[in-house]
């Protein structure tokens, strides 16, 4: 991603600073790390109102022995499309960090 910001910047006549690069790769960084932990976003699902659909919406696995058992949080359950959508959601606060940094007024070009 670095490699895009900087080539799509210096397109439209911008330096992208290490400030700016560094100030969203934390943004992005800090909160991955947090959402995958899962109480970030279980946290927010509770004040959005959507632990209903979290509990609803499980993927079901058979195993080889066939014994069927449910996952609240793996492939094709609304947890994956909820952590899925909050990741895209910060990474686009991130790249608002690093684009404002880098075109405010008095950033060197």
């Amino acid at each position: 991603m670095p490699g895009a910001t900087i080539a799509i910047t210096r397109a439209f006549g911008y330096r992208v600073t290490p400030t700016a690069l560094l100030a969203g790769a934390a943004i992005n960084a800090g909160t991955h790390a947090a959402i995958d932990r899962g109480a970030l976003l279980l946290w927010l699902a509770k004040k959005t109102g959507k632990t209903g659909y979290i509990e609803h919406c499980q993927a079901v696995r058979l195993a080889d022995d066939g014994t069927v058992t449910k996952e609240i949080n793996g492939p094709g359950s609304a947890w994956m499309e909820l952590d899925a959508a909050l990741h895209r959601a910060i990474g686009i606060g991130a790249a608002a960090v690093t684009t404002w940094l880098t075109t405010r007024p008095g950033a060197r070009r």
